[in-house]
């Protein structure tokens, strides 16, 4: 019988793999593709973005209201350092980018390399390429685990299996189902960190533009969230950073089927006041120009012609007109077109685009300090299995490693 199986070889089960071995702990790590760390392999292009010196609680979030005030547990201005300092122990010396930290290497296969090394150089043991069906706790208090390609008995298991997002870098969401079976509560999932859909006339011509601007999730006519940034247009609808760490609001309010809309404030550093100012100031020094070139000031082209022509907020504008030829009432549209454009969204990405999952086991059935189940003793749970997902900027692997490491000293 073994001592340890531990689900999963990414990011959260190689950390605690990692820290069993070290207290001599005979442990396997089972992981379904052909390596472990496949998802690690694409993080932040492939550079690997594993943590951010800037961390507070409200980096994270969860679906289950209740257990919003347990992420300040895991969450604090150590956090970083910490993980810093553990990686430069594996040999792999930092560098950072605007808070955000990499491999100095910036390539992601060293970090991988350096994890796995790590773990087997103790006596960790890892088998790829084989598919655990099932775990199930014994009357004794031991567990077995079922794969593809045998039957495993072992004194504690480790659900490292991550959520349903990247199915095809193996987090497929299987790790839900063995969680519900040991006898666990799962919250509603739903894709996080993607880009979302809309509807509207004339949006296909914006693929490929990009601008500044502020976004706000309105969930059933309220604002649960706004981001600013560089916000991506898409033929389907829109993407970039901003927009991902709003996308859990709008999959959870279409779960729930509540009219979500995305407000787009594409001129923030301007008030609509200070915007009609402006643009009543260049009717006197350049009122020769056409409204859209005068617009293209201060946006893209494309998406100053789509205010001006398909937008439905600017109304019998020609945007060939001079800027002079126009009344304060039309510069008053054209401002409030700028800082006001609503997007009714259809949908989000699949899990298949999506970096994360929002939802999972809430933290209230595991031991903050462990990661062990409070149901089913000898199981541990960690990394995006629970129900916590992190915003863009490497907040989501520093779960994972936090969440690693308390299993794995506490096995």
């Amino acid at each position: 019988m073994l001592e340890v199986i531990i689900v999963g070889g990414g990011a959260s089960g190689l950390l605690c793999g990692i820290e069993s071995v070290k207290r001599g702990k005979q442990c396997l790590i089972i992981e379904q593709k052909e390596k472990v760390g496949k998802k690690l392999y694409a993080t932040g292009n492939g550079k690997c973005n594993f943590a951010n010196r800037v961390v507070e609680k409200s980096c994270y979030h969860t679906v289950s209201s209740e257990d919003a005030n347990r992420i300040g547990s895991f969450v604090n201005d150590q956090l970083c350092k910490e993980i810093e300092q553990y990686f430069l122990e594996l040999g792999i010396p930092v560098y950072e980018r605007q808070g955000y930290l990499y491999p100095r290497s910036e390539q992601a296969a060293i970090v991988v390399r350096a994890l796995e090394d790590a773990f087997t150089a103790k006596g960790g043991k890892i088998h790829c390429d084989e598919s655990v069906q099932y775990v199930k706790a014994n009357s004794d208090g031991t567990f077995c685990v079922g794969t593809d390609k045998s039957i495993y008995e072992t004194k504690q298991v480790v659900l490292a299996t991550g959520g349903a997002a990247s199915p095809k870098l193996g987090s497929d969401g299987r790790g839900y189902s063995f969680a519900k079976s040991l006898g666990h509560t799962v919250t509603p999932c739903v894709p996080s960190l993607c880009g979302v859909k809309c509807k509207a006339a004339g949006w296909n011509r914006l693929q490929g533009v990009r601008a500044k601007g502020r976004v706000e999730a309105w969930i059933g006519n309220k604002k649960l969230a706004e981001d600013v940034g560089e916000i991506q247009f898409t033929q389907y609808g829109i993407s970039g950073i901003v927009v991902f760490n709003l996308s859990r609001y709008a999959a959870l309010g279409l779960l729930e089927n509540k009219k979500v809309v995305f407000r787009l404030d594409l001129l923030p550093d301007y008030s609509e006041n200070e915007l009609v100012s402006l643009l009543q100031n260049m009717q006197k020094t350049c009122g020769y120009q056409s409204i859209c070139h005068v617009l293209s000031g201060f946006l893209p082209d494309k998406l100053a012609v789509y205010l001006l022509k398909d937008s439905r907020i600017v109304n019998d504008i020609n945007d060939s007109l001079s800027i002079k030829a126009l009344s304060i009432s039309q510069l008053q549209q054209i401002a409030s077109a700028c800082k006001g454009l609503s997007l009714k969204i259809t949908e989000t990405n699949s899990f298949e685009q999506a970096q994360v999952t929002a939802g999972g086991v809430p933290l209230k059935e595991i031991n903050p300090d462990t990661m062990e189940s409070k149901k089913v003793p000898g199981c541990y749970l960690v990394g995006e299995l629970l129900d916590v997902d992190g915003i863009c900027g490497g907040y989501n692997l520093m779960w994972a490693w936090e969440t690693g490491r308390r299993a794995g000293q506490n096995l």
